[in-house]
């Protein structure tokens, strides 16, 4: 059953029991009036026709009395029957055309009573017999019957008039109830088609509904839940693929620097060849051979540190870092290439540099991005300078070369994604490195001079909260 359907039935049912209660209590404080006075009007009328009669009855002129009872018949035309008793108590004069019904004495006898009023069940529905004493202290009385004509043709007229309003109300009711309904269920239909709609993924949509009640409310908190919706999804889908972004740049960074692995661990492992391959022939080891081998693991150990702690860290994580130790990690997983391309490095103040507040792997790839950069800057060797700069409030890194410089046409272009002049590469690295130093409440700039070189220059702030990654 429709909402439209539950609330018209709901509005014909209520004008129902409105209006059948209505009636039943307006009915019986009605009947309960008009038999009262009812009641009354017997009352005064059995009365005023006992003090006519009593004369009569003294002289026994029940002709007189009979005529009497004719005249009330004619003017009370509810008045069913009228009788009177003698002082001996017995029937004297009465109307009764059938004769006088049996028992009728004990019908409602007065007992010594002034007057009575009983609800007498007969064959032509309910009477009431009104007696009054004619005499006092004698057994004469007077009794008329009294018929609820006059109350059965008032119900009627009242039925006849309250039904037609009752079917009137429940027509309103129905017809208000469609308007009703109509006026909910018509925004209601809109809201469930639009849950539909953000069901399917469609967010940013609106749903049309001009009302400044509850309903318009509603439309208002639905456009702005869709619209947020959106704007998660957009974050989400941004954060997804910034990640993926970032892994694809780690990959090639890793590639990048896997031949200066390769490199660096075949020397220690060519001394160590050499070494065990001498001993065969002479097993005793000397101290210096010691010193020798020890010294060549550890270098082993050290190269593979350096890049198995840039490959594993996946996760971020701000701590305090200092720059100089970071510096020295990014250059030495450079080396291999900094070394074959016949290029020389120089430290300006790296030592006196402040701790800043970041993520060491994300660091890491920005810095190992600007030294690889300088490097493929430079195929024919020459200088890399990597200098530092701090004050109350920033740290700066800057890292110089000496290669052929950016051309001025594409220097807009530096930080779009995917945008790169070499033959191999992803185009990503600066646009990635750009978007961490942001995410660390930092800035990254860059001046070139085409034939002279190109600094890029990392501004860091020296205490960045964890709230300021934008990422997360």
């Amino acid at each position: 059953m429709t909402l439209r359907s539950k609330i018209a039935l709901l509005t014909i049912t209520v004008a129902l029991s409105v209006g059948f209660f209505i009636i039943v209590s307006v009915r019986g404080v009605f009947v309960d009036a008009f038999r009262g006075e009812l009641e009354k009007r017997g009352l005064s009328v059995a009365g005023n026709l006992a003090d006519r009669v009593a004369n009569y009855i003294l002289l026994s002129d029940f002709f007189q009395t009979s005529r009497a009872f004719s005249e009330v018949l004619a003017k009370e035309r509810d008045v069913e029957y009228i009788f009177v008793t003698g002082q001996e108590g017995n029937i004297v004069a009465h109307t009764f055309t059938d004769g006088i019904p049996p028992e009728i004495l004990t019908w409602n006898p007065l007992k010594e009573r002034e007057s009575s009023v009983q609800l007498l069940d007969t064959e032509k529905g309910y009477i009431r017999d009104v007696g009054v004493s004619v005499f006092r202290d004698s057994r004469s009385e007077l009794h008329l019957g009294i018929r609820e004509d006059s109350l059965r043709e008032t119900l009627a007229r009242a039925r006849r008039i309250t039904y037609p309003l009752i079917i009137l109300v429940v027509a309103l009711g129905v017809v208000a109830s469609f308007i009703f309904s109509l006026l909910i269920t018509k925004p209601l239909r809109t809201f469930v088609e639009f849950t539909k709609v953000l069901g399917r993924g469609e967010y940013g949509k609106k749903v049309e509904v001009q009302s400044s009640d509850e309903i318009g409310y509603l439309a208002r908190n639905f456009n702005t839940l869709s619209v947020q919706l959106q704007t998660a999804r957009g974050k989400m889908e941004e954060a997804y693929t910034y990640t993926h972004l970032l892994e694809a740049e780690k990959l090639s960074s890793i590639g990048q620097i896997s031949a200066g692995l390769a490199h660096e661990l075949k020397n220690p492992l060519t001394t160590l060849k050499s070494m065990f391959q001498a001993f065969r022939e002479q097993p005793d080891m000397t101290r210096e051979d010691a010193e020798i081998i020890s010294a060549e693991i550890d270098k082993i150990d050290r190269v593979m540190t350096n890049f198995l702690g840039f490959v594993k860290q996946k996760s971020v994580s701000f701590a305090e870092i200092s720059l100089s130790d970071l510096i020295e990690r990014v250059l030495s997983l450079a080396a291999f290439d900094i070394d074959n391309a016949g290029i020389t490095v120089h430290r300006d103040l790296i030592d006196a540099l402040p701790s800043v507040r970041g993520d060491r792997g994300l660091l890491e790839q920005v810095f190992l991005n600007l030294v690889l950069n300088a490097v493929q800057a430079m195929p024919g060797g020459g200088d890399i300078r990597v200098s530092g700069k701090s004050d109350d409030r920033f740290v700066e890194v800057m890292v110089w070369d000496r290669g052929g410089g950016i051309p001025s046409d594409v220097r807009a272009r530096v930080y779009d994604p995917f945008f790169t002049t070499k033959e191999s590469g992803t185009g990503l690295g600066l646009s990635i490195a750009y978007n961490i130093i942001k995410s660390h409440g930092g800035t990254m700039f860059f001046n070139s001079n085409e034939g002279a070189g190109t600094v890029f220059t990392v501004r860091l702030p020296r205490e960045v909260e964890h709230g300021q990654d934008s990422r997360r």
